[in-house]
């Protein structure tokens, strides 16, 4: 059995405990702080966060995370550019799961990752950046903007359902 999460709150007079998985946790204590911060509930609709724990079981036989970074199926057919942004948000996801230490990829990285040549990385990877999906580092590696996060997490849904 996994660990339990303690988690206690206090906010003026209102006080809360919780214990549990973490998800349930999460949960609990979103809802106790909606409750006595009515104008979270809407910030929570309208704020797109990136739910990792979402993220990391919907790319679950898409997308793999190793100590060398993340893997797609060998099997796997889709565009270059989709293929891509999947390899990102692997990275994203070791990253923020403290599986990897880093959240962007080189070019040569994203190349044997999708199995495509290093050329058409390279041409996809400016439309790409234009279209708001990723964007540069400054150690001329590339990661997934938070649109980018978005859609990729949209495409999941196309190839994986």
């Amino acid at each position: 059995m996994g660990e339990k999460l303690k988690v206690r709150i206090e906010f003026g007079e209102a006080k809360a405990d919780f214990e549990g998985d973490v998800d349930e946790v999460i949960e609990l204590t979103m809802k106790f702080l909606t409750q006595i911060c009515p104008g979270l509930e809407v910030l929570q609709r309208i704020i797109y966060t990136p739910d990792v724990i979402s993220l990391a079981r919907g790319v679950e036989g898409l997308v793999e995370i190793t100590q060398d970074g993340p893997i797609l199926p060998p099997d796997l057919d889709v565009p270059a550019r989709d293929a891509i942004c999947l390899a990102l948000l692997g990275a994203y996801l070791g990253k923020a799961l403290g599986k990897l230490p880093r959240d962007s990829l080189s070019t040569r990285d994203l190349a044997r990752i999708i199995g495509k040549a290093r050329k058409t990385v390279s041409n996809e990877v400016p439309r790409l950046i234009s279209d708001g999906l990723i964007e540069r580092t400054t150690d001329g590696e590339y990661r997934l903007t938070t649109l980018g996060i978005r859609r990729t997490e949209s495409l999941i849904g196309e190839y994986w359902k």
